[in-house]
């Protein structure tokens, strides 16, 4: 991976050059940007209860959780309170918003053919007006002001509150995340394993020192996504100032390991995915032998750049399929 030898000034003018152009064209930002980072140690529950779990979940509930930092839901339109329902929180791309992100990935259309509770979060806009997360020292909270959002406590507190207000299974919650959203699903595979049982990463990374990976308490299965010809966030990966990141290959393989799987990944039969690439362009690796039923893979897309557009209807079936059928074991 090539250093890149720019200062910090630089390196945040450039990042919120970046930043504008993220937010024109849904892309999620990272390498650089801040002096520190706060790690948050959670004190984690042994179980998840909800109103499920007390016979208390209205039939027609609230479709906006999250008090002070509000977030959309969206149920089924023949939502039951005798059925448990996985739980999809997707998180933006910097820039971006929870809505703008659901209508890319088709989400919200799929929430009565896959039957899920969909919560779609809003990052706190920074002082550009543009919507992040504070995933990682790489992406992407540029200022000390910034750095000071607790989101791993705010999505814990989602996840709770939708069990509260929600008829969820707690075995079956998952994260999809787009790139500064990927930073962060993956950062919640590491400090909230007690809570989240799947994640789905695209075109994001996770700490340059897999050390900052606080040590998960459950395994948690996890499919990682990224486009071969991303620009923004490379597939390779970056090292800088201990604010970059791993590649693909490398982030997948260090959550393989954090769930117990086998050293060595198999190779799986193409997909195909991307939309504008003829054929089955996507490379399939599987880690097996993982702890609890877990599964960790990776979707290699040759040719994808850092937003592929448009899809193939049926890979995002397989993206959702992740969440709703990895059951923890």
């Amino acid at each position: 991976m090539e250093a890149y030898l720019i200062s910090k000034t630089a390196r945040k003018s450039a990042f919120h050059g970046l930043g504008l152009a993220c937010l024109l064209s849904l892309a999620a930002c990272g390498g650089g940007g801040g002096n520190g980072f706060n790690l948050v140690t959670n004190t984690e529950p042994d179980t998840l209860t909800g109103c499920a779990d007390t016979d208390s979940c209205a039939s027609n509930p609230n479709l906006q959780i999250g008090g002070e930092r509000p977030a959309q839901a969206q149920i089924p339109s023949d939502y039951t309170t005798t059925t448990r329902y996985p739980l999809l929180i997707l998180l933006h791309g910097f820039g971006a918003s929870g809505a703008l992100q659901s209508g890319y990935l088709g989400l919200n259309a799929r929430v009565d053919t896959k039957q899920y509770v969909l919560v779609f979060p809003d990052g706190t806009e920074n002082r550009n007006g543009s919507r992040f997360w504070n995933a990682t020292p790489a992406c992407c909270a540029f200022s000390e002001e910034d750095q000071m959002v607790d989101d791993v406590a705010y999505i814990r507190g989602l996840i709770e509150e939708a069990a509260a207000t929600y008829s969820i299974d707690p075995e079956r919650i998952g994260l999809v995340g787009h790139s500064n959203g990927g930073f962060m699903a993956l950062r919640m595979a590491c400090e909230a394993s007690d809570l989240v049982t799947s994640v789905v990463s695209l075109a994001g990374s996770t700490f340059e020192d897999d050390s900052s990976c606080a040590p998960a308490t459950n395994p948690v299965s996890v499919l990682t996504m990224h486009g071969v010809d991303d620009e923004t966030i490379p597939y390779e990966g970056k090292e800088f100032d201990n604010t970059g990141y791993p590649g693909a290959l490398e982030t997948t393989r260090r959550f393989a390991a954090h769930a117990g799987c086998n050293n060595t990944p198999v190779m799986a039969a193409n997909l195909d995915v991307l939309g504008a690439v003829e054929g089955a362009e996507t490379e399939v690796l599987e880690y097996t032998g993982c702890a609890d039923d877990t599964d960790v893979t990776h979707w290699k897309l040759v040719d994808g750049p850092h937003i592929p557009f448009p899809w193939v209807g049926s890979s995002l079936d397989l993206m959702v399929d992740w969440i709703v059928d990895h059951r923890r074991g």
